[in-house]
């Protein structure tokens, strides 16, 4: 067994024929449907994952362009802070970046919410005058 691997071994490499490249079998040819959905599931995991991974370095390299220009702007301003300060200022701004805030309530907010439900008032102010047309038209 011993010869025959060393044969191998020292044997000069011949390029197959078409014959037999045809009869290799590539890694995913034979693949049932299920195989392959489950395949580009996996796919598709690993490019949100990469994604995820480069919005955080993203995030990363923001909060030290971030910090940067404010040590800067702070020196050149005369402005006694340190560096604690100043990651704890960008840690607040990252904490509140995407959060909501109800509007103060008033006539802006009102006229807001009238344009948001313009299409069930106009609905309602039809039905009413239709209703109240025909009361008056009955009982006139």
């Amino acid at each position: 067994m011993a010869d025959t691997s060393q044969a191998q071994a020292t044997a000069p490499y011949r390029p197959s024929t078409a014959a037999q490249r045809a009869k290799i079998q590539l890694p995913g040819e034979s693949l049932s449907l299920q195989e392959t959905l489950r395949v580009m599931d996996v796919a598709r995991e690993m490019r949100d994952q990469r994604e995820t991974a480069e919005e955080m370095f993203r995030r990363a390299d923001l909060r030290l362009q971030l910090r940067d220009k404010l040590v800067r702007t702070a020196r050149m301003s005369g402005d006694n802070v340190t560096e604690a300060e100043i990651e704890l200022a960008i840690e607040q701004f990252f904490e509140s970046v995407h959060s909501y805030e109800d509007p103060k309530p008033g006539m802006k907010s009102f006229l807001a919410h009238c344009w948001i439900w313009r299409g069930r008032i106009i609905l309602a102010s039809v039905a009413l005058t239709t209703v109240v047309g025909g009361l008056w038209f009955l009982f006139s």
